[in-house]
C-alpha cells in the first residue's frame, strides 16, 4: 500500500523541479529579466528591513560621535602613535615600540592613543591580528570604530567608504604629537595636525645602499625628506646616526635628540630550553641574515679557526634569511652540511634567551649599525662579545667588547681565539659589561622619549580642546 504523504512529497519535488527548469530557461533567454528581478527581491529586502537599519545606522554614527567628542575633551598631553610595526614580524623597531609603550602604560599625566594598520573594523571584512598584542594599561587606547551588520550602506562599501576617510577621523582626535616610531607616518596620518616627532632608526640608505633592497631605498627616498622638513623633533637611537644625520645635512643638531634603547628585547623574557641538537660548546650571532651583517665575513672566520684551533665552537645563527642572500644561502648549506654551523631561523625569545646565556661568545660582526641591540643583550646575559669595530658599537658595548676590523676576518678570528683561551680576559669583559648595563634601561628609554613629546607640544600652539 503505497504511502500519501511520500506520494505528496514526489509530486512537490517533480512540480518544483518543472519550476526550477522553467525559471532557469527563462533566464537564458531573457537574462536581463533575470538581473531586473533579482535587483527588485533586493530592492524589496531593503525596503524591508529600512527601518531597523536606519535605528542601527543612527545609534552607530550617535556612538561614534560621543567617542570623538570624549577624546577632544582630554585634559592630558595626547600622543597619536602608528602601531603597524606589531602587525609585521617583529624586528628591532617592533620591539622598541613594544617596550615604549609598555613601560608607559600606567602613566597618569599623558593619554596614548595607538592607531592600528586601520581603525575601521567589521567582522564582515575582517583585517589580520597583530603579530603581537599591543601593550594595555590606563594611558593606552587602540582607537578604532566598529561596523555593525546592519547599517544601511551594505557592510563591503561602508567599510572601502570610511578607510578611504580614515586621516579625517584621526584628524578629529586632535592628539598634540604624531609620534613615527619608524622614520616617517603612515597613510593613516596624511595631511593630520599635530607636532610630529619621528624615530630615525639609521641611515644605513647612505652608509651601505647596497645592502638594501630596492624598495626599501625607494620608499625611503620618496618620504623621508617629508619627515625631516614636517618634524618638529627628531630622535636618534645613538650619537652615532645623531651625527650622520648632521654630516649629510639632514637636520640640525638642536632638531635632534638621542635616546638610547633599553636593555636588548629579552628583558623580562623568562629563559627557557635550549633548542634541540645545540652542542654544549658554540658561539652566537642573532640577526637577520643580509648584506650588512656581514654573514660572508663571519663564515670566512670560522674557517681560519678551524685551521688553527682544535676546539673550535659550532657557529649558531640565529635568523631568517633576509634579501640578497642567494650565495650566503649556498655557503651557509655548505657550511651545515661540514657540521660546524647550525642556522636556526626564527627562535622563540625563551630559547633565545637560553642561548645568549650559554653561548662562549657572541660574534657580530656587522657592517653597519644604527644601534646594535644583539651587543646589548649579551651583556645582559653576562656573555663575553667580539663585535666589529665601527663607531656606534664602540658607544655601545665601551671597553666590554673586543673590537675587530668588519672586513678582516683574520683580525675577527684573533680576537674570537683570545676569549676562549684566556679565562680571565672573559671575566673582566663580563664584568665590564654588567656596569655598562646599567646605561640602558626600558624605563629610561620610555621617560626620555615621553620629554621629547613634551617638548615638540609645547614648541608648537595647542589646538583648541572646544569639541566640535
Amino acid at each position: 500500500m503505497s504511502d500519501p504523504g511520500a506520494q505528496d512529497t514526489e509530486n512537490g519535488d517533480r512540480a518544483m523541479s518543472f519550476s526550477r527548469r522553467v525559471r532557469r530557461s527563462m533566464a537564458r533567454r531573457f537574462p536581463r529579466a533575470r538581473k531586473v528581478y533579482h535587483l527588485l527581491l533586493r530592492a524589496g529586502r531593503r525596503v524591508r528591513n529600512f527601518p531597523r537599519q536606519s535605528a542601527v545606522t543612527t545609534r552607530w554614527l550617535w556612538n561614534c560621535r560621543r567617542e570623538i567628542r570624549r577624546r577632544q575633551k582630554e585634559p592630558r598631553l595626547t600622543i597619536g602613535i602608528d602601531i603597524s610595526p606589531l602587525w609585521e614580524p617583529l624586528t628591532g623597531v617592533g620591539w622598541y615600540l613594544y617596550r615604549l609603550l609598555e613601560h608607559l602604560a600606567y602613566r597618569d599625566d599623558v593619554r596614548i592613543r595607538l592607531y592600528p594598520p586601520t581603525i575601521i573594523e567589521s567582522f564582515l571584512s575582517p583585517y589580520p591580528d597583530p603579530t603581537v598584542e599591543p601593550p594595555s594599561g590606563p594611558a593606552l587606547e587602540i582607537v578604532s570604530f566598529e561596523l555593525p551588520g546592519d547599517l544601511v550602506i551594505d557592510d563591503e562599501p561602508a567599510v572601502q567608504w570610511l578607510r578611504k576617510r580614515e586621516a579625517s577621523l584621526v584628524t578629529r582626535d586632535r592628539n598634540r604629537v604624531l609620534f613615527a616610531p619608524n622614520y616617517f607616518l603612515p597613510r593613516l596620518f596624511n595631511g593630520v595636525p599635530g607636532a610630529l616627532v619621528a624615530t630615525i632608526h639609521d641611515l644605513g640608505f647612505r652608509k651601505v645602499p647596497w645592502t638594501l633592497r630596492d624598495e626599501t631605498l625607494d620608499g625611503l627616498a620618496a618620504r623621508l625628506d617629508q619627515t625631516l622638513t614636517g618634524a618638529e623633533l627628531l630622535i636618534t637611537v645613538s650619537n652615532t646616526v645623531r651625527d650622520e644625520l648632521v654630516a649629510f645635512e639632514y637636520a640640525t643638531p638642536e632638531q635632534i635628540r638621542v635616546v638610547h634603547h633599553g636593555a636588548g628585547l629579552l628583558e623580562g623574557i623568562e629563559v627557557g630550553e635550549l633548542p634541540t641538537g645545540i652542542p654544549e660548546l658554540f658561539a652566537l650571532h642573532v640577526g637577520t641574515l643580509e648584506p650588512r651583517k656581514n654573514i660572508s665575513s663571519l663564515l670566512a672566520c670560522w674557517r681560519l679557526l678551524r685551521d688553527q684551533m682544535s676546539a673550535v665552537p659550532t657557529l649558531v645563527l640565529c635568523g631568517r634569511f633576509g634579501w640578497k642572500t642567494l650565495e650566503l644561502e649556498a655557503e651557509v648549506a655548505a657550511a651545515e652540511e661540514e657540521g660546524w654551523l647550525r642556522h636556526l631561523g626564527y627562535v622563540p625569545e625563551d630559547e633565545l634567551a637560553r642561548l645568549y646565556v650559554q653561548a662562549s661568545v657572541v660574534v657580530f660582526p656587522s657592517l653597519y649599525e644604527g644601534f646594535g641591540l644583539p651587543a646589548v643583550e649579551a651583556m645582559a646575559a653576562g656573555t663575553p662579545l667580539v663585535c666589529s669595530d665601527i663607531p656606534v658599537l664602540h658607544e655601545v658595548a665601551g671597553d666590554a667588547a673586543l673590537f675587530a676590523s668588519p672586513e678582516r676576518p683574520e683580525e675577527m678570528a684573533l680576537q674570537v681565539r683570545r676569549l676562549l683561551a684566556d679565562e680571565s680576559l672573559r671575566r673582566e669583559l663580563i664584568s665590564l659589561g654588567a656596569e655598562r648595563l646599567a646605561e640602558f634601561d626600558w624605563h629610561k628609554t620610555a621617560e626620555e622619549t615621553l620629554a621629547v613629546w613634551r617638548e615638540a607640544a609645547e614648541s608648537v600652539d595647542p589646538p583648541t580642546n572646544k569639541a566640535g
